[in-house]
């Protein structure tokens, strides 16, 4: 068997495992705090990424200054605090850093 051909079905079968019982497809119960650790996950992957995207520059040097993702990254966050609902968090905070990067005299 190649290589890839396992490499192939170790991803497949991982993907089964991890799929299967959150898709709805078994009747699946978890315990309430497995249902707590699931709920976590997406804080815990996202977290870093945006923090990266947000606080540092291409060269993985510190942002000291303030500007628009930093302003739309806090409110993102209080806009998800207040609505709890994805897509409204996105639309507005993108909204908001369309109007911020074509006002003129906050450009300069």
């Amino acid at each position: 068997m190649s290589v890839w051909y396992l490499i192939f079905l170790c991803g497949v079968l991982t993907f089964l495992i991890r799929f299967i019982p959150l898709s709805g497809l078994i009747k699946f119960k978890g315990s309430e705090l497995y249902l707590k650790v699931i709920n976590l996950i997406p804080i815990v992957v996202l977290t870093p990424i945006i923090v990266q995207a947000l606080f540092f520059d291409k060269n993985d040097d510190l942002i000291e200054t303030v500007n628009f993702e930093i302003i739309c990254g806090f409110l993102a966050i209080l806009i998800s605090i207040l609505f709890k609902n994805v897509m409204i968090t996105i639309l507005l905070t993108m909204m908001f850093f369309l109007i911020l990067t074509n006002i003129p005299f906050v450009n300069g």
